[in-house]
């Protein structure tokens, strides 16, 4: 254990100090989000003019946002922070797994479950989120304690941390799952269900946070149903679970706590790992999302623990043989994961000639924030909403000017925003497959060109 935890905080932190802003590259999803978190760090709100001008974006829980705020009031704001609290997060996600491992197996089973989870969390698909200012890392460090919680009986605490996670981000549904299964079995078998004072106080807890977040939704809750319309239809975009081919494959992982509920005859620790290993896979399967692929891996890596578990229980032929088999094609798919699978993260993975590299020299970073301190109070800046935003929060704030977007807001494109300036950064680090986005007249070349500032008054007048 020793060893595998060096070897990850080695992986993780080379990753966030050699290659801070290379891997990943500045993304805007993170401006989205740590703009929220930095106005509310200064004003209390989390109204963000750059991202619409007229209303708060409700497009997703502000979990994530206010302790990313409240990290900034300690610590002051930098976007090197922002990343350094996700690091931190995946460590924290680590540390909880170790935990998971030790007292779940010991022996041969414990050593195996270590290898699998170097493979699940050393994955590049999996180490993405673990320095990228999103809150992917939060929400899985909330949901693995749960499951920890679980597999030391405490159920309702467990709940509790799910429900929490939803204030963090909507994929908590997924990890209801697991409750749901629950409930079924003590209904069936009238066995009762014991909570002590510590698990109701935490249920409390959530539910009271729950309601804080639901009375904040009704204050604003026509911007919230704007924003929800705009998450279904892209989500709507793409086949529920994937198609065919993902429906297919949620069945297929599905039986596999369904058999060990059959073969052990209770709801025990196998069935909760594997119950939480497919709500990590359900939660990838229907995100439509590049950044959720560590949820194969997380996925596939609890769904092996399960299996593991059984074979150490199970003393009949017949079922250790099929936990082989199972377990054979659990592994083939943990190896998959790991290895492949995302041509969107897969431009943007770790090359030997970033370590000689930088995203954005930090000259021209320091030449955009000397013209920010120029700027009159309400000047308009757009970046076009590139995620290079995020390095000048503080010289905005400073300066009483304002950086904006190029569209009306993240979920509306139109009517186009009339700016100042436009400050075009472009990167030979930015993929190709972003360029579509770039409609506003100034689309990055891939160059490292470094940051031109174009008055736009002046073009209009040309």
């Amino acid at each position: 254990m020793l060893a595998c935890t060096g070897l990850v905080g080695a992986v993780v932190l080379f990753i966030r100090m050699s290659l801070g802003f290379e891997f990943p590259i500045p993304w805007n999803d993170e401006t989205a989000f740590t703009s929220q978190a930095f106005e509310f760090s200064h004003t209390g709100s989390f109204y963000v003019y750059g991202l619409n001008s007229e209303r708060v974006v409700m497009w997703m829980p502000p979990g994530y946002m206010l302790l990313l705020s409240g990290i900034y009031k300690i610590f002051g704001y930098s976007f090197e922070i922002s990343r350094w609290a996700s690091t931190l997060m995946y460590l924290g996600c680590f540390g909880v797994g170790l935990v998971i491992v030790h007292i779940t197996l010991s022996g041969w089973r414990q050593r195996l479950a270590l290898v699998l989870m170097l493979l699940a969390f050393l994955s590049p698909y999996s180490l993405a989120i673990s320095n990228i200012a999103r809150m992917e890392g939060l929400y899985t460090l909330i949901f693995l304690l749960s499951l920890l919680a679980v597999l030391r009986d405490k159920y309702a605490l467990g709940l509790a941390l799910v429900l929490l996670g939803a204030i963090v981000h909507f994929n908590a549904v997924y990890f209801l799952l697991p409750y749901g299964v629950l409930v079924l079995w003590k209904i069936l078998h009238r066995e009762t269900l014991s909570i002590g004072p510590g698990e109701l106080l935490a249920l409390v807890i959530a539910a009271l946070t729950l309601a804080s977040y639901g009375l904040f939704v009704i204050k604003h809750i026509d911007g919230f149903w704007q924003d929800m319309q705009f998450q279904f239809a892209y989500k709507l975009g793409s086949p529920v679970m994937g198609g065919s081919e993902g429906w297919t494959l949620l069945g297929l992982v599905l039986l596999i706590p369904f058999l060990q509920l059959i073969a052990h005859r209770r709801l025990g620790a196998e069935a909760f790992l594997s119950l939480y290993g497919v709500a990590f896979i359900a939660m990838t399967l229907n995100g439509h999302n590049m950044w959720y692929s560590f949820g194969y891996n997380f996925g596939f890596w609890l769904l092996l623990l399960g299996v593991l578990v059984s074979t150490a229980t199970l003393s009949r032929a017949w079922c250790r043989i099929g936990c082989a088999l199972i377990a054979g094609g659990l592994f083939y798919q943990l190896g998959l994961h790991a290895g492949s699978g995302n041509p969107q993260i897969d431009a943007l993975n770790p090359r030997l000639s970033m370590l000689s590299r930088n995203f954005l020299p930090a000259s021209e970073i320091d030449k955009v924030r000397a013209f920010i301190a120029t700027l009159p109070p309400d000047t308009t800046v757009s970046f076009g909403y590139s995620g290079v935003e995020q390095y000048f929060f503080d010289d905005f704030f400073r300066s009483g000017a304002r950086w904006t977007g190029s569209a009306h807001s993240v979920t509306q494109v139109f009517p186009a925003r009339s700016v100042d300036y436009r400050v075009l950064c472009d990167s030979a680090m930015f993929p190709n497959y972003l360029f579509v986005y770039d409609w506003d007249g100034y689309p990055r070349k891939g160059l490292d060109s470094g940051c031109t500032i174009i008055p736009m008054i002046k073009e209009a007048i040309k």
